[in-house]
C-alpha cells in the first residue's frame, strides 16, 4: 500500500509565493494612499478596491467548486471531491470578507449598512447561507461516499446561486442602491482604475496561494482517514 503524497511543487510555490509578497503589499498601499478620495464618501471609499476584489473570487469560486464536483459524480475520484471541498472553503472565506467590507462601503456611500430592497445584497446573503448550509450538511454525513455526492450536488447549488448574484445587476431591475457593474462603467479616473486592477490581481494571487495551502492540508487528511480505514 502507498502511503506517500507529493504535494509541494518547488517551482510553482516560489513563483506564487513571491508575486504575492512583491504585488500584495503594493496594492494595499496604493488604495490607501494614491487614488483621489471621493468627496461624498470620504475615506471610507479604499475598501471599494478590496471589497470588489474580494467579491469577484468569491462569486466565480463556487464555479470550480461545482465543477470538480460534476468531475466527482462522473468519475469518482475522491480527489475531485477534495479539489471541490477546497474551494468551497474559499469561497466561504471571500464571501464573509465581501459581507464585512460591504456595510462599511455601503454606510459611506448609502448612509446604511444594508440595503433589504438591493436585489445584489439579498442575493449574496442566499448565497452565503448556501455555502454554509454546505459544509453543516456534509459534517453530518459520515459515509466517505455519500458525503462526497451529496457534497458535489450541493456545490452545483451554490454556483447556481453564484450566477443568481452576478446577474442580480444585470438581468433584473435593481430598486435599491447598489451600483451596476464596474467593468460597464467608464467612469472611474486613472488612479482609480490602475489600483483597482492592481488589487484584482493581488487578490486573485492571494486564492491562488490560499487554494493551494487548503487543498493540500485536505489532501492530507482525506490520505489520513483512507490509511485509518485500511488499517482496520
Amino acid at each position: 500500500m502507498n502511503r506517500t503524497i507529493n504535494i509541494y511543487s518547488p517551482i510553482l510555490d516560489l513563483t506564487l509565493y513571491g508575486l504575492l509578497c512583491v504585488i500584495f503589499p503594493v496594492a494595499v498601499l496604493l488604495s490607501l494612499y494614491y487614488p483621489n478620495v471621493i468627496l461624498e464618501q470620504g475615506l471610507s471609499h479604499r475598501i471599494f478596491y478590496f471589497h470588489v476584489s474580494v467579491a469577484w473570487v468569491a462569486l466565480y469560486a463556487p464555479a470550480f467548486s461545482s465543477l470538480f464536483g460534476i468531475l466527482y459524480i462522473i468519475r469518482r475520484d475522491p480527489n475531485w471531491d477534495t479539489l471541490s471541498y477546497s474551494m468551497s472553503k474559499l469561497s466561504l472565506i471571500f464571501s464573509i470578507l465581501v459581507l464585512f467590507s460591504g456595510p462599511i462601503w455601503a454606510y459611506s456611500a448609502w448612509g446604511t449598512p444594508w440595503d433589504w430592497t438591493d436585489a445584489r445584497l439579498q442575493s449574496f446573503f442566499i448565497l452565503v447561507v448556501s455555502l454554509l448550509s454546505y459544509f453543516v450538511f456534509r459534517s453530518l454525513i459520515t459515509d466517505l461516499n455519500k458525503k462526497a455526492m451529496y457534497s458535489s450536488f450541493l456545490s452545483v447549488l451554490c454556483a447556481l446561486n453564484a450566477l443568481l448574484t452576478w446577474g442580480a445587476i444585470r438581468w433584473i431591475e435593481n430598486p435599491g442602491n447598489h451600483p451596476g457593474s464596474v467593468l460597464g462603467k467608464g467612469g472611474m479616473d486613472r488612479d482609480m482604475k490602475e489600483t483597482f486592477w492592481i488589487n484584482v490581481l493581488a487578490y486573485h494571487i492571494l486564492f491562488l496561494v490560499l487554494f493551494l495551502v487548503i487543498y493540500r492540508k485536505d489532501k492530507l487528511d482525506a490520505k489520513l482517514v483512507q490509511v485509518r480505514e485500511e488499517m482496520e
